[in-house]
């Protein structure tokens, strides 16, 4: 005789189960690089697909040649250049605005 399985209700899914608090990643966000030759480098988010970040420091890497990175190679930090962002209102970030951004982040203000 073979046993059916029963599907787990909800309640007894573990809220960590599943997609990462990574994935909750926002434009404008600062985000600190874990791997690569760019490790310990600080960014900011430009743009996203699925599992795929679009990265800017507004010098070596500006708005028009961001760096691609995976979003698991990223630690995201709970600041967000909002200044910069609402500024860019509809329009994509200049690098003057993510310069001025990261430096306001990485200050501390």
């Amino acid at each position: 005789m073979v046993k059916k399985k029963t599907a787990l209700p909800d309640a007894a899914i573990p809220e960590n189960f599943g997609p990462s608090r990574k994935l909750s990643v926002q434009k404008g966000q600062l985000v600190r690089s874990l791997a690569g030759r760019d490790k310990d480098k600080y960014y900011l988010v430009v743009g996203r697909t699925l599992d795929t970040l679009y990265l800017a420091d507004g010098r070596k890497r500006g708005v028009k040649n961001p760096k691609k990175k995976n979003i698991r190679h990223v630690q995201r930090c709970n600041r967000i250049a909002a200044d910069a962002v609402a500024a860019a209102q509809g329009r994509y970030l200049r690098d003057e605005e993510i310069r001025a951004g990261l430096r306001e982040l990485l200050a501390g203000g």
